[in-house]
């Protein structure tokens, strides 16, 4: 049974301009183009080489996607709505999550109509309560065929390639422990403490990316919060020049924090998502 980070949700409020704007950032059209009438919704997606992006926005219709996505923007705005986690065995996750306590339903089917072309894709949904995920909206899901998202078509020089990493805030570092590592069976790979960048950090791995988890020292009890993510790039000098050119606020390239690593801030068209640009070298 593998566990990888299926895809990250965005809550947009306008899905067209969050469409051009993820469009001109990422340096890559999207993949698909969906509507979903029952679920009050309609969606971007843009498959990378690890998992893919979704922008979420609500219509008008009714519909438990439509509702989450308004909630998130009146309380929140525009940013990160959801970490969605995937694995190959439907039958034999269930069957762990359960035994590790996490109240997991059973499969539901699900299926996606690509707006421009008509392509169908097919998937079983796997929930539970935020709670257990300390107030971070996030489900399984396992996929009939996933490569029937095709790969986001590139424009350019200095497109993102993947995903770094998504940072969680936590203010229970146990709880993500047991939530990410034991009930999902995400790889913890390690367990640090920098007070200089925020308390103890936890790095849980998966298809090439990692879910941080970083829990202050004397952290107040709240829920947790999707706070940051960090794009790929094979060139950050090629890609910082891109946005550039597009008009897209970014920062000068500096060292990152991990040896071997530059990055840049990107300050504009990221839908009020704390985004951070790395190339490992």
């Amino acid at each position: 049974m593998d566990i990888v980070v299926d895809h990250i949700i965005i809550a947009v409020a306008d899905l067209e301009q969050a469409t051009q704007a993820f469009s001109s950032m990422l340096g890559r059209k999207p993949s698909w183009r969906g509507t979903h009438p029952t679920y009050g919704s309609a969606n971007s997606l843009f498959r990378l080489d690890n998992t893919y992006l979704e922008l979420l926005a609500a219509t008008g219709g009714e519909g438990f996607a439509g509702a989450r996505v308004r909630d998130h923007i009146s309380t929140h705005g525009e940013g990160l709505l959801g970490l969605i986690f995937g694995t190959d065995n439907a039958e034999a996750f269930c069957v762990h999550a359960k035994e590790k306590g996490l109240a997991v339903s059973a499969p539901q089917e699900g299926t996606g109509i690509d707006d421009n072309t008509g392509a169908v894709r097919k998937w079983r949904n796997m929930f539970w309560d935020d709670e257990a995920a300390n107030g971070i909206f996030s489900f399984m899901i396992v996929h009939d065929n996933p490569e029937a998202l095709p790969i986001a078509p590139i424009e350019g020089v200095g497109h993102i390639t993947g995903v770094d990493h998504i940072v969680v805030q936590s203010s229970d570092k146990d709880h993500a422990k047991k939530f990410f590592g034991d009930q999902l069976g995400v790889r913890l790979a390690l367990e640090q403490s920098r007070p200089a960048w925020g308390g103890d950090m936890l790095f849980f791995r998966c298809n090439s990316m990692s879910v941080e988890v970083i829990a202050p020292h004397d952290p107040k009890k709240r829920r947790d919060a999707l706070t940051g993510l960090a794009l790929k790039t094979d060139d950050i000098a090629a890609s910082v020049a891109r946005l550039q050119a597009a008009g897209i606020k970014v920062s000068e390239i500096r060292e990152g924090r991990k040896p071997k690593t530059l990055v840049a801030t990107i300050k504009s068209h990221v839908c009020e998502v704390p985004t951070l640009l790395i190339q490992h070298q």
